[in-house]
């Protein structure tokens, strides 16, 4: 059982198979440990229904709701931040943050004012109207996050946001969440047991999936010298034709995604099924 918030946002009794319990304040950084994977993020952002066990988000009780309707409360209110992988090619930086905006009716141009405004929250501006190949692994990780972001919600889940990064670029990606979690009221919840993220993090639940158990653990402090990782170059593979979502004609050039090593084998592709609007 986890340390108990005075004022939990998102709250989780005898959940999933592992009867996992925790309890998330409103505006708190929480470090899950790496065993919570993308397909436990998604189901604790309440967008997987058939997972078993109590589910509170913002005081509604989302295990007690019908599918349609507990999708809709979950999806407007938490974000799951996609993988790298799952940036499309054929669209811009700029299309790709504002596509699940354009996927709930809002009109184009609103639609990229919105995109544009998180890409420079995020420190990735300069490269909204280059495609996924032009990006290096640092940027597409920010791209992403802009593109969970985009719609406000009120929780921010991420699996391993600084994986293969330097030591640098944690920083800096984990300097920019941080000051969005304090300017926006952002409740973000990240599944990682990278050293830097706990630091970085009000708090660490450590849970043992597969053995029925979850702990909350005090978080550490900040290591005086943060664990440099190698940066790992992610592989290109030939992309689609581009298009253009707002109007545009989309630049004529040969591009490629950068996929993350990890991509390949996680969840379906944004835009589909409950992933819509990821």
């Amino acid at each position: 059982m986890s340390i108990p918030s005075d004022n939990p946002i998102l709250l989780a009794r005898d959940f999933g198979p592992d009867e996992v319990c925790l309890a998330v304040g409103e505006g708190e950084i929480v470090a899950l440990s790496a065993a919570c994977d993308e397909a436990f993020l998604r189901a604790l952002s309440g967008a997987d229904p058939a997972w078993p066990g109590g589910l509170w988000l913002k005081g509604e009780p989302l295990h007690t709701q019908r599918p349609a309707a507990r999708l809709r409360y979950a999806h407007s209110r938490c974000a799951v931040a996609p993988r790298v992988g799952k940036l499309l090619p054929e669209l811009t930086v700029a299309e790709n943050v504002a596509l699940p905006l354009l996927l709930t009716g809002l009109g184009r141009q609103e639609a990229r004012r919105r995109a544009l405004r998180w890409l420079e929250r995020l420190d990735v501006i300069a490269c909204a109207e280059l495609r996924v190949a032009d990006l290096d692994l640092a940027e597409m990780r920010r791209v992403a996050l802009a593109r969970a972001l985009v719609l406000e919600p009120a929780i921010l889940l991420a699996e391993d946001p600084t994986e293969g990064l330097s030591s640098s670029e944690r920083f800096h990606l984990l300097r920019i969440l941080r000051a969005a979690c304090g300017t926006h009221g952002l409740t973000i919840v990240v599944a990682s047991d990278d050293a830097d993220v706990v630091a970085w993090a009000d708090r660490r639940i450590a849970v043992k999936v597969g053995g029925a158990e979850a702990v909350a653990e005090a978080v550490t402090e900040p290591s005086t010298e943060p664990t440099a990782e190698p940066v790992r170059e992610p592989a290109l593979q030939p992309a689609p034709e581009p298009i253009s979502l707002f109007g545009h004609a989309a630049r004529a050039m040969p591009h490629r995604i950068g996929r993350h090593a990890r991509s390949e084998h996680r969840g379906t592709p944004v835009g589909s099924g409950s992933e819509r609007g990821r």
